[in-house]
Formats: structure tokens, C-alpha cells, sequence
């Protein structure tokens, strides 16, 4: 399940195994060398520390082997006791912390849009003796890579849970990120941006990503842990032909609810950042539903029942997904590969201006999502949109090779 130990460069490929984006190594142009400077801190799904690459100075996220109740796993029940090397892998790949990580920041980079995120360089797999160094280094600190932040001190039963084919503990896997600070000053302009930010990621196809302002860096989302990355299995019943017709409906409102998410947390960080910080001059004065904490948003509802619908800002099953990819051999994907690799050149001299025969463009008001829903549906809505919390809908399982929806209750 876990990417094994690589035998050669060749083994480095792009990550991961799935449809959609897939994000390359980071190149070190040699053998890996990695000095850590400092411990940053640690999340529920990873550790961060600020190192130094080829005289450069990093973000570098390690990431946990997490219990599988923290990413978006199966969930029924005796799924955890009979649960085969294929039916993990098969959710790995689109949802385990570590691949959504990848995935949203591959996006980012086909799509010529890194400036919506902090830089992602690439990944890594900790070799050994890298491991061991960082481990006597930050021993003080009882750096754990098993669980999350709230699990047991010693337990290698998740690591070891799926060994390689040598049979050995698959390597740390880790997301090498431009180096930066947390908002230490967070104004309505700022604020502005980092909505406008939400709202272009989620027509790239990328939803769901735990807007707080813990998760700013240089004041840019630098956390796509939780982000779910079109195609996915919540978000493309084509990936699954054999889905009844039936579910598509409820596949729809599940993506409904992960796009709108993203922006009661922006309305959360915003009201939390002015309850804390009274003592700045002017409040954030910039909400995606404006007044949505302290009364119902009324989202436009209108008396006659077939038009009591609720929006979001964006439907992120717009993007077309299949559009980088290129057969090979033809014309265009020559013209297309060029293209990359003068932009990656680009981007190791620091350039972050894409392309703009491959970025993709981005609407500035794109059309609002609306969601044809009865009075039950819509009240539920608007509780969540009032700060009453909301639940996914869908559990998932796996079955002869494919993932199918099942409801949770």
C-alpha cells in the first residue's frame, strides 16, 4: 500500500498510482542529503521541520502512519478485520493524508497555478540513515510516525501493518515545501485574497481543504492533508461504472457538502481571528456568507418549493480532469512536454509564472453551484450554516476491484 523502498531512480515515479494529478520526487540531483535545522512542529497526520537541501532552505512535512479513522477510509463494521492489501490500497491512493497531499499539489502544477498555495518541490522517501540522524537528533522530543498526534507512545503496528517485498518498514514519506512563517497579522485584504484563493482551487477540482489560519503560511494554504482532488471516488461516479443510477444523487449532495465546507471554515477563521485579536486596530470585515455566525444565511430560498435551493461558490466537478493528459507520440504532447519542462526549469530558478499556453484559466466569478434540495435538506443547511456542524452522508466499500457508496446510518 505504502510507496516501497526505491532500488533505482527509476522506482522514484510520479505519485500517486491513481487517476488524476501525481506529484514527481524532489530532485537531489544526486544521492539524498538533507540537513534538519530545526522542529517546527507536528499535526494530526505529520511533522514539520524547517531543513537545508543544496544550501536552500525547506519546509519538510513527514508524514504519519495514520489510523485508518483519520482519513477517509472504510468505515463499516469488520472492514478493519478482514481489510486486504488491494481494498487499502485502492483508498490509499486517492485519500490517505499522505496521496491527498500529492495529488492537490500536482494539480496545482499541471494546472500552472502554484500562486494559490505555498511551493511544493516534490516528495521524498526518508532513506535510512536519514531517518536514524533526524530520530538521535530530535530524541527530546519522542517523535512518533505511528497514530496520530493523540495515539500511543510506541507502536509499530500501523508502519508494519503493509511491509514492502523485501519485507521491510515501508520509508517515512515526506512533502518537501517552500519555508515560511504563520500570519502573525491577518487583515480584511488578506482575508479577501485567501477567499478568492478557495474559490480558484475549488475550479481546479480541489475541495475540502481545512481553511484555518494554522494552516497559513506566508498567508497561503500550505495544508492539503484532508483536500479531496478530482477525479475522485466521492466526487466521479464515472470512475465506478457500476454504480446504480441511484446513488449518483447522493454522491452529488456528499460533494455539495465538502465544497461548501470550505467556506463555513472560512467564516469560522475569520470570526475565531477577531474574537482573538480584539486589540487589532480594524476587525476582518470579509465573510463568504456574510452574517453566517450569528444568523441562518437565507441563500436566496424563495416561497415556491421547486426553487428552494441552497449554492455554493463553485462545483468542482467542472474541471476537466482529462485535459493534461496527452496521448504520447502526437504533436501536442510534444509542444505540451516542452512547455513543462521549461516551466519546471522555471520553477528551480524560483519562477513561479506559469506558462500561459498550459494554465488553465480560471473564471473570476465563476457560476455559483445550486443544489435543488426540499425544506428538509435545505434547513439542514442552513443549521450547518449557522454553526451547528454538519456530517458526511456516504461511508464507502470496497467490492470485486471498485469502490461503491453505502450509507453511513
Amino acid at each position: 500500500m505504502y510507496p516501497d523502498w526505491p532500488e533505482s531512480d527509476a522506482d522514484l515515479v510520479p505519485l500517486p498510482r491513481c487517476h488524476g494529478p501525481k506529484l514527481k520526487p524532489f530532485d537531489f540531483q544526486g544521492p539524498q542529503k538533507i540537513k534538519f535545522l530545526d522542529y517546527i512542529g507536528e499535526g494530526l497526520h505529520a511533522h514539520v521541520f524547517k531543513i537545508k537541501i543544496m544550501g536552500k532552505i525547506y519546509a519538510l512535512k513527514l508524514f504519519r502512519f495514520v489510523y485508518d479513522g483519520d482519513w477517509m477510509s472504510p468505515d463499516y463494521e469488520g472492514f478493519y478485520a478482514t481489510a486486504s492489501l488491494e481494498a487499502m490500497s485502492a483508498f490509499y491512493e486517492y485519500s490517505e493524508p499522505f496521496s491527498s497531499e500529492c495529488r492537490a499539489f500536482a494539480r496545482l502544477q499541471e494546472a500552472g497555478h502554484e500562486e494559490l498555495a505555498v511551493q511544493c518541490f516534490g516528495y521524498l522517501l526518508l532513506d535510512e540513515e536519514h531517518e536514524r540522524a533526524m530520530m538521535d537528533q530530535f530524541s527530546h522530543l519522542r517523535i512518533r510516525f505511528n497514530g496520530n498526534i493523540d495515539g500511543p507512545l510506541a507502536s509499530d503496528e500501523l508502519r508494519s501493518r503493509f511491509l514492502g517485498k523485501s519485507g521491510r518498514l515501508p520509508p517515512i514519506r515526506g512533502i518537501v515545501k517552500e519555508f515560511g512563517h504563520l500570519p502573525q497579522a491577518l487583515q480584511t485584504r488578506d482575508a479577501r485574497k485567501i477567499l478568492q484563493h478557495v474559490i480558484r482551487l475549488q475550479q481546479l477540482g480541489i475541495i475540502y481543504v481545512d481553511v484555518a489560519d494554522r494552516q497559513l503560511i506566508n498567508n497561503k494554504i500550505c495544508d492539503f492533508s484532508t483536500a479531496i482532488t478530482t477525479p475522485h471516488y466521492v466526487t466521479n461516479p464515472e470512475l465506478n461504472p457500476l454504480i446504480a443510477p441511484e446513488w449518483i444523487p447522493a454522491m452529488e449532495f456528499e460533494t455539495f457538502q465538502f465544497s461548501i465546507s470550505d467556506y463555513w471554515s472560512f467564516d469560522d477563521m475569520v470570526q475565531l481571528w477577531n474574537e482573538e485579536h480584539k486589540d487589532q486596530k480594524s476587525k476582518i470585515a470579509v465573510y463568504a456568507f456574510p452574517g453566517s455566525r450569528v444568523c441562518p444565511t437565507k441563500y436566496n430560498l424563495r416561497n415556491t418549493p421547486s426553487r428552494q435551493r441552497v449554492f455554493s461558490f463553485v462545483d468542482p466537478r467542472l474541471y476537466d480532469w482529462r485535459r493534461p493528459a496527452a496521448s504520447p507520440g502526437n504533436k501536442a504532447t510534444g509542444a505540451l512536454d516542452g512547455q513543462r519542462k521549461r516551466g519546471q526549469r522555471k520553477r528551480k530558478m524560483g519562477s513561479r509564472r506559469a506558462d500561459p499556453k498550459t494554465r488553465v484559466r480560471l473564471d473570476a466569478k465563476p457560476p455559483k453551484w445550486y443544489l435543488d434540495c426540499n425544506d428538509k435538506v435545505a434547513a439542514k443547511l442552513k443549521r450547518a450554516t449557522a454553526g451547528r456542524g454538519w456530517s458526511t452522508s456516504l461511508s464507502w466499500e470496497f467490492r470485486d476491484g471498485r469502490i461503491f457508496p453505502r450509507n453511513k446510518y
